[in-house]
């Protein structure tokens, strides 16, 4: 009886704990895979978000983003936030990370971004194992975007995950997509 209620304990919490994750408020959050973060400053409006190419464990394969591929999940941020990603490629083969349009066919290499500034360094070449780079761009009023892999192929092989601008958002949030 006992060993029941002290699980069914730790699974509310968990759930509590993974319902809260979902959405960062001023301080720091962290993400539904639990390992990422997601921090936000309300007085300056900036979002700040780990976006990690092909992290360990992730679906697949290498060709992910913060664990996720082809779309399964989104980031939202309001509207007008000074957005910093904070990119890490965890993967031994060369990755990178550009914004680009929500709509249409995804590209087969990374192009000019859709936002100034969201993009990585060599967005066709990509950055090595272990390269790090920030994108820094301030977000649109409203609108909707793939953040792609601009090596060639991988964005159609699904190393891609939609950022959504949300002017309603009172802050960002990360998690699968509805």
């Amino acid at each position: 009886m006992r060993r029941f209620s002290v699980l069914t304990l730790l699974l509310v919490l968990g759930i509590t704990v993974i319902g809260v994750a979902q959405t960062a408020e001023p301080g720091s959050a962290t993400d539904t895979a639990g390992s990422r973060t997601l921090t936000y400053d309300e007085a300056t409006k900036t979002v700040t978000f780990e976006l990690v190419a092909g992290a360990p464990g992730g679906k697949g394969g290498p060709f992910n983003f913060n664990g996720y591929t082809s779309g399964a999940a989104t980031l939202t941020v309001p509207a007008g936030s000074k957005v910093v990603m904070n990119f890490v490629n965890e993967d031994g083969t060369p990755h990178s990370a550009v914004v680009f349009a929500g709509d249409g066919p995804l590209p087969n290499i990374g192009d000019d971004p859709a936002i100034p500034g969201a993009y990585t360094r060599d967005v066709t070449q990509g950055l090595a194992q272990f390269g790090k780079d920030v994108l820094k761009f301030t977000a649109p009023a409203t609108g909707t975007f793939r953040l792609i892999c601009g090596t060639p192929g991988h964005a159609l092989s699904g190393m891609w995950i939609w950022l959504k601008v949300d002017p309603a958002a009172k802050a960002p949030s990360f998690g699968e997509t509805k």
